[in-house]
């Protein structure tokens, strides 16, 4: 089968729409000798798992346009000229001409539901579209739950056309071996010191300024807190929130590494002493899964979509309540509390796996391959 995808997600640093579309397209090409073909408006950067047989990349056009007019423009006339199989808009937005069977993947609604949370292009390019996309897809897939409740709430016609195949984490995403104490990544990274982390794009909707008043808050709960690392690239609307982190009277040991390696990202994941996400709004959430893949106690934000990703394998508190928040992280930090949610994450690890993930979007692709 010959599968064509938009691969925008790959240009840049590579958040949580890349793993997914790595993990996936990188898993029919490997496990299942499925053709792809990567295309995207700009020069993408292909990951291990895309550099296997199977994955081409096509060549950016010249001159390079913005991705929207590349979408409805350029795409169909490729699309027309190649007649691959199947399209996978994996942004949720198909071009306005597609002459090949579609599958959308819909991560998240936030650009309609959360307008505040998104730039004025996002809102446009996925508000403009998304209604037609939804209308014309052959096949509409989300990835949880909650995300499968906001569609159906907002687009009621999808529901004969709707299948909900999750995420999952790579196996690399793993408790530290026994000599692995962990200082090689303090040192480098937290100051040598023990630490709470947030990992993920530092945008308005993830919580950020109110983790740092959750962990100020805990500097009068416990008696030794830990120092906060907060990882990730800055996204957009950022000036509030360095401007926040700035001001804290602890800003010494408030640690900002910028977007971190993958190796990186793993390694802080794996010797925090808590991991916090404390997003308003998220589809899926990678980095909670990851955390809890490497065994590491875990805080989140009490949204649906975080409670159906982490289980019990973590603690939660209602979004924007930074004294929750600091209270769960108190709770977290006590031995018996992180003992605890260290043994419930090896149970709940085997369940976020990409393998069934791959194989479901196999069937759905080949059935509809079959369908012609």
């Amino acid at each position: 089968m010959n599968i064509a995808c938009d691969a925008r997600s790959l240009v840049g640093p590579h958040t949580g729409v890349a793993t997914w579309l790595t993990q996936v397209m990188g898993g029919l090409a490997r496990d299942f000798q499925q053709s792809i073909t990567l295309t995207a408006s700009r020069t993408i950067t292909l990951p291990d798992a895309l550099q296997v047989g199977g994955v081409r990349s096509l060549p950016p056009t010249r001159p390079t346009l913005p991705g929207t007019i590349w979408m409805h423009t350029i795409l169909p006339g490729w699309l027309t000229a190649t007649r691959p199989d199947v399209f996978v808009g994996s942004l949720a937005v198909l071009p306005r001409r597609c002459p090949v069977p579609t599958v959308v993947m819909v991560h998240d609604l936030t650009p309609r539901t959360h307008p505040e949370h998104h730039t004025l292009a996002n809102r446009f390019c996925f508000n403009a579209y998304i209604e037609e996309s939804l209308e014309k897809a052959d096949a509409i897939v989300v990835g949880s739950k909650a995300t499968e409740q906001v569609v159906l709430d907002h687009f009621p016609f999808t529901r004969s056309n709707l299948v909900r195949i999750g995420y999952g984490v790579d196996e690399s995403f793993s408790p530290p071996a026994p000599d692995d104490d962990g200082h090689h990544i303090r040192r480098k990274l937290a100051g040598g010191r023990p630490y709470v982390l947030h990992l993920g794009t530092i945008e308005p909707r993830k919580g950020v300024a109110d983790l740092v008043a959750a962990w100020e808050a805990l500097h009068s709960l416990h008696s030794e807190p830990p120092d906060l690392v907060i990882a990730g690239g800055l996204g957009w609307d950022t000036a509030p929130i360095v401007a926040r982190i700035q001001a804290s009277r602890y800003r010494d040991r408030i640690h900002l590494p910028g977007y971190v390696d993958p190796d990186s990202a793993r390694d802080l994941l794996r010797h925090a002493e808590v991991f916090v996400i404390a997003s308003e709004v998220e589809g899926f959430g990678f980095p909670l899964a990851e955390a809890i893949s490497c065994g590491t106690p875990c805080v989140a934000s009490d949204i649906p979509s975080l409670r159906e990703n982490g289980d019990d394998a973590a603690l939660y508190a209602p979004p924007g309540h930074h004294d929750a928040l600091a209270r769960a992280l108190h709770r977290a930090l006590q031995p018996d509390v992180a003992a605890e949610l260290r043994r419930r994450s090896v149970l709940r690890a085997p369940q976020l796996r990409w393998g069934p993930v791959v194989a479901a979007w196999n069937d759905l692709l080949e059935g509809l391959e079959a369908r012609g």
